[in-house]
């Protein structure tokens, strides 16, 4: 800690912020040891977000995954009597407000956008959006924590010496 962060931002901001990661990971490890659930180093799961403890040895959430405030994983389905395993690969970003349905599984270097309600299988490399959640991009990278590094422009069936062209006039 520095002084002039204290001058800045104020004494709770700097505390706050120096042990958001120690708390984050004490949660990991309570939701591993004491739930069961399979939570890789390196995640930061908001705490206010939901993990499903009706059946937590059904969370797998990949290394370097960030879920975001208000966002719901979750295991089970009571009206069909379901429990059931979802999975969250590496290097994702669950949006705020997301749902994920019971047995779904999310690729790896995915984002799902805020208030998204996952119900169909993300393939790796894609980013979702909307309710039910549907596929906006594909072939996107990210990095750690699902933050996106580069995106793959859509090809909308244009001829790309003609786009070239009538962006030249």
């Amino acid at each position: 800690m520095r002084l002039s962060d204290l001058r800045t931002t104020g004494f709770l901001a700097v505390v706050r912020r120096e042990l958001r990661p120690f708390f984050g990971e004490l949660r990991r490890l309570y939701f591993n040891k004491l739930w069961g659930m399979d939570i890789a180093p390196n995640c930061r799961i908001s705490f206010s977000a939901k993990l499903d403890k009706s059946y937590p040895s059904g969370i797998h959430i990949g290394e370097s995954t960030a879920i975001n405030f208000g966002a719901c994983v979750l295991t089970h389905d009571t009206p069909r009597g379901l429990h059931v395993d979802t999975w969250i690969g590496k290097e994702c970003n669950i949006g705020a407000h997301s749902i994920i349905m019971p047995g779904i599984k999310i690729g790896d270097n995915c984002v799902v956008a805020a208030a998204s309600v996952v119900m169909k299988d993300v393939p790796p490399n894609c980013l979702v959006a909307g309710n039910p959640a549907r596929i906006m991009e594909k072939g996107i990278q990210t990095g750690p924590l699902g933050i996106i590094n580069r995106m793959v422009q859509a090809d909308f069936g244009t001829d790309s010496s003609a786009h070239d062209e009538r962006a030249a006039s």
